[in-house]
């Protein structure tokens, strides 16, 4: 098998039947395998992919495993000579799949790449290639400074907002609602670190690839759409308690041991006061 595709679906059915339409309609390379792990969906989606897909690899859990731990899950049944994790709100446009495909079997020294991810008016979506997160460049995103600082690479260095969006190019860090690896990658350095619930395990995934000296490149003409958002006020609340306490983890794992105590503290402060600033926002949002 050249490739396998792993979907996490936690509801809605909708998305998830329109992931893998477009999907199977827009990819012309066949030596796939999809595997699809649901994370105890309370709508019907098991019933709708084992109807409408009977060729997916359906994994069905009785809880909600967390995004890192599902994707997991699939990596380890996972046959293909190329993994990629795919969201379950995306929309695949024409030949993504195979450009990304194409690019690993035509650049062996590149070990992982990423597509272009677009909103759904189609525009650019700046976290499908990143700078891996410092304290440095994570304050300046997270407190509006890329906004007034708009030009400036290092400000923007996180999400390279002053970089040209149709350049294929290695990068430090691609999103997980698309990112396709060597199986190499996966036996090395192993799957994605399950105390990331959700958000994160994507950035530290991409932070081991490059600590192994390991090539990323974003591939520009690979596009695909990733709808993002749409969940409740409460759902939205939990996911930034998520992402904030995510932010704070990958600060522990890779760069506490680098600085003073006090340094430590003031970055978590800088953490916390972010979140509970979002969560003030958030308050007031309509449901």
């Amino acid at each position: 098998m050249k490739l396998s595709i792993i979907i996490v679906n936690w509801n809605p059915a909708d998305l998830t039947r329109q992931a893998l339409s477009s999907f199977f309609t827009h990819t012309h390379f066949k030596d796939i395998e999809v595997i699809v792990v649901d994370n105890n969906s309370a709508d019907e989606s098991v019933d709708m992919i084992r109807r409408e897909f009977p060729g997916v690899r359906l994994l069905v859990n009785t809880d909600n495993l967390g995004f890192a731990k599902a994707n997991n899950q699939g990596m380890k049944i996972a046959t293909g000579e190329y993994i990629m994790l795919l969201n379950s709100d995306t929309i695949t446009k024409d030949g993504a799949i195979d450009e990304l495909v194409r690019y690993l079997d035509t650049h062996t020294d590149t070990m992982m790449v990423g597509p272009r991810l677009l909103n759904a008016d189609e525009t650019f979506q700046h976290a499908c290639r990143r700078s891996l997160p410092t304290p440095a460049n994570s304050f300046f995103h997270l407190f509006g400074f890329t906004k007034m600082f708009s030009k400036n690479k290092a400000v923007n260095a996180y999400k390279k907002y002053a970089d040209d969006p149709n350049v294929t190019e290695p990068v430090e860090a691609l999103s997980g609602a698309g990112m396709m690896f060597r199986r190499t990658v996966y036996e090395k350095i192993g799957g994605l670190d399950e105390r990331f619930f959700m958000y994160g395990e994507d950035l530290d995934f991409c932070k081991r690839v490059r600590d192994n000296g390991w090539k990323t490149v974003y591939v520009a003409d690979a596009k695909i759409i990733h709808l993002g958002g749409g969940s409740s006020k409460k759902r939205r609340r939990a996911s930034l308690v998520d992402f904030y306490d995510a932010m704070w983890l990958y600060y522990q794992k890779h760069f506490q041991t680098m600085h003073s105590k006090f340094f430590q503290k003031f970055v978590r402060f800088g953490i916390e006061t972010r979140k509970r600033i979002a969560l003030i926002q958030n308050a007031f949002k309509p449901s």
